[in-house]
Order: structure tokens, then sequence, then C-alpha cells
């Protein structure tokens, strides 16, 4: 099981890059806890015209023992730790002009057994971004990436809005396939992305042409070999496209798409499917591997999108296969995966539709943490199934069912909680296979 004990188990490296991680996140989940995180600031009554009057500690006195004193003075200055915001709207450097921007994201987890007190503490992701404006009006960006203690190159291109191509990307970037791959991990409503990811393309060399009209949204490209991306490499040549259709009703906003990538990789090549975890402290040891399928010349990938957002109710789910030729004379590959998901923002805030590229956008407080209430609190329920068992390869197959939930203190601080239920696994060979376990896993997230 691929967030069971022997997966959670961080290694030594991992532990060292994470030993300052235990005070940083305690500190935010207790400071939650202590002083009403969710507490929205109260509206001004428009029927009210005398001013108001701020409440001050002098106007309401408290007899306190030395102990509450003590006490107050510690949540003083948790409140004044979970307001403390290094580089936020991220670094404008001086002379050339560069943006530097950024996130780390601190995870705890545990398996939800017998034992609670084993919780292993890792950083899941430290990124930092750079981004300057060129001449003729292109844009030159560069990501990079610590992921479980390897540094990765993820995003560097150059970007520029034309005329009747629209906006055109050049370099390695994201395939435009699936809304929850295409979009930011930082947005995402889960910690992990859905197992059903290990079927879309990763991150590629090439170049893509993202535009819109009225109500439909598109992506295409044509794309070559990749940097690595948490564990996957691309080869060969592909063609992909996403199209997306956007229904605004009175009842909310509705999202369809369609996705679609051919890939051919050439004689005597490997393809190779795997999913991160939905509990992951590293994406290195999964249970849904299929290991390298060789003489794979070619693969075709298909995709369906739907998604509602209704105020503060929303929804959304995919459906991914992944269809795979061999040499040799070898039988034809199918594999598939689904995933749907409910969430609830309980303070009333609503997820942002970005319709530049038809993905989600961050969620903004309607009133950001302030030390003592604001922030918004989000629900969610997702269940997903993934299935890499074809033929005579047998990657696994596995169904999950998560609750999760996020407080996001301003846009900058978001604080969440996942606990993952395995429903099926079946792995043939594999000491998981036919075992039920849960995990428990908790994120600090900080961007800039």
């Amino acid at each position: 099981m691929e967030f069971g004990t022997s997966y959670i188990m961080a290694d030594l490296e991992r532990r060292t890059l994470a030993r300052h991680a235990r005070t940083w996140l305690a500190t935010s989940l207790s400071c939650a806890a202590a002083c009403g995180c969710v507490h929205q600031p109260s509206k001004p009554d428009p029927t009210q015209h005398a001013p108001a009057t701020p409440a001050t500690a002098q106007e309401t006195p408290v007899a306190a023992s030395s102990t509450g004193g003590d006490s107050s003075a510690a949540l003083d200055t948790l409140r004044r730790i979970s307001l403390m915001r290094p580089f936020e709207g991220g670094i404008d450097t001086p002379v050339i002009h560069n943006q530097i921007n950024g996130y780390v994201m601190i995870d705890a987890a545990n398996s939800a057994g017998p034992a609670l007190n084993n919780t292993n503490f890792a950083v899941r992701r430290a990124d930092i971004s750079i981004q300057h404006m060129l001449r003729f009006d292109w844009l030159f960006y560069a990501d990079a990436q610590l992921v479980d203690g390897r540094l990765e190159l993820k995003d560097v291109y150059l970007r520029k809005q034309t005329r009747y191509f629209g906006v055109m990307t050049i370099g390695n970037q994201q395939e435009p396939f699936g809304l929850e791959q295409f979009g930011s991990f930082r947005n995402t409503t889960f910690l992990e992305r859905a197992t059903t990811n290990a079927l879309a393309p990763s991150r590629s060399v090439g170049i893509t042409s993202s535009d819109f009209h009225g109500p439909w949204i598109w992506s295409y490209g044509f794309y070559t070999a990749g940097s690595k991306d948490e564990g996957r490499t691309q080869r060969g040549v592909a063609l992909t496209g996403r199209l997306a259709y956007l229904r605004k009703t009175d009842t909310g906003l509705y999202h369809f798409a369609v996705d679609y990538s051919t890939r051919r990789a050439g004689p005597n090549n490997d393809q190779h499917f795997q999913s991160a975890p939905e509990v992951a402290l590293s994406s290195d040891d999964h249970f849904l591997d299929t290991g390298s399928i060789s003489g794979s010349n070619k693969v075709q990938r298909y995709g369906l999108e739907v998604a509602h957002v209704a105020g503060p109710l929303s929804w959304q789910g995919e459906y991914m296969e992944a269809h795979l030729q061999r040499d040799d004379g070898l039988p034809p590959l199918r594999f598939r995966g689904w995933y749907g998901y409910a969430s609830w923002m309980i303070t009333g805030e609503s997820r942002d539709y970005r319709e530049g590229n038809a993905t989600f956008g961050p969620v903004v407080p309607h009133a950001s943490w302030n030390g003592r209430s604001g922030g918004a609190l989000e629900v969610g329920v997702r269940l997903s199934m993934t299935d890499l068992n074809n033929r005579d390869v047998m990657g696994g197959k596995e169904t999950n069912v998560t609750v999760g939930v996020n407080w996001y203190l301003d846009k900058s601080v978001r604080l969440s909680a996942n606990l993952v239920h395995a429903i099926d696994l079946n792995k043939p060979g594999n000491p998981e296979s036919g075992k039920h376990p849960s995990a428990i896993v908790g994120r600090l997230q900080y961007q800039f």
C-alpha cells in the first residue's frame, strides 16, 4: 500500500530537511485551535449610524492569575507568529526587474492504526520561480522545485500573446491534459492529486497555443521529450490537445472538457505508468506502478472532465484512459481511472475559475486572518479509482476515499488535513494487496 507503514517511513535525508518543520506546523495548528480560526469578523450593521468604537483591553478588563497571564502571553505569541509573511507578494529585484515567487509545503503523516505516535515530517515540495519581461513582449519564466530532497527543473519557457495563435508558449511545460494535472498543484482541493493522473502526460519540451472564443477554451501543441517530472520522463514526439466549454447559468458555472494525446516513442522504447500516492511524504515509492513496459512504441490518452460551482458548493470529476501499443506481436494494453469529489466552503467563499486556461485558481478568503478571526474553511470528500492491471502487466488497482479540510488564512497561508482510506487494493504478489489501510496527513503551505 503506497501510504502504508513501509511507505510513510521517511528516510534520514528527508528527516534532516524537515527537522525544523515540527515546530512550524505544530505552532500553526495550535494557533488555529486556540484562536477561533474560522470565526468571521462581524459585518457592520447598515442601520447603525453611530460610529463603532473598537474594543480594547482596558474596556474589558479580565482578572487573571499568573497562570492565565502566561497563557494569554503564549496566545499573543502564537498570533504574532501566525501573521508573519516573509517575502509576501514575491520579490522584485532592482535594476533587472525579475519577479521571484515561491512556495513550500511541509507535511506530517501517520498511519491510522492502533498507534498514532510515529508521525513523520517532510518537506513535500519547495519551489522557486523567476520571471522577466524581455523585448517584444516575450515573457521568460523558469521554475525549479525541491521534490523529496532532489532538485527538478519544472517549467522553463518563453511566452507571448500573439494576434492569430493566442498565447504561445515555447519550452519545457505541462502538456494540456486534465483538469487537475493542467492546473497548479498549489490549488488542488486535496493534498495530492487523484491517482488517476498516472494516465496523464507530464512535462515536455514543445510549443503550445492557448486561446478562447466565447464559451470555448482550448490548448494544443506539439511536444518531444522533457525533463524528469516527479519520476516520470516523456520520450518520442506527441500531439496533445484540450477543448473546454464553459456554461454560465443562474445556478452557477459548468465546465466540460475533452482531452486527447498521442505520443509515438518509436521501436524498442519503454513506457512507464505510476502514480504519486494520495498520501505522500515522498513520490519515490508507489503502489500503483507498472514498471518499464518494454517494446511500447505508441500511447494514446483520452480524458473527460466535468465540474460545477454554485457559490460555496462545487463538485468535479474526471475519467481517463491510456491505450498502449507494443512491438513483437505483444497484445495492446488499456489502463483507466476516474475520480469525483464535492466540496463546501463553509465560510461562503467560492472557487475561482480561470477562463484563460479552464482551470481553478486559489481560494481567497472574504476576510483574511487577523490574529483572532478570519480565514476561509473548506471541507471535501473524494472517491477515486485507478486500474493499471491489464493482460500480462500488473501495475496495481486502487480505490480510495478521502476526506479533507482546508483552512485558508489568506492568499499566502493554508493549513490542511486529509484522511485517506483504501477501499480496494489489488496487485498480485504485492504484500499490501487485499488490505484496507488508512492514513492521516497534515500540511502547512506558504506561498509568496
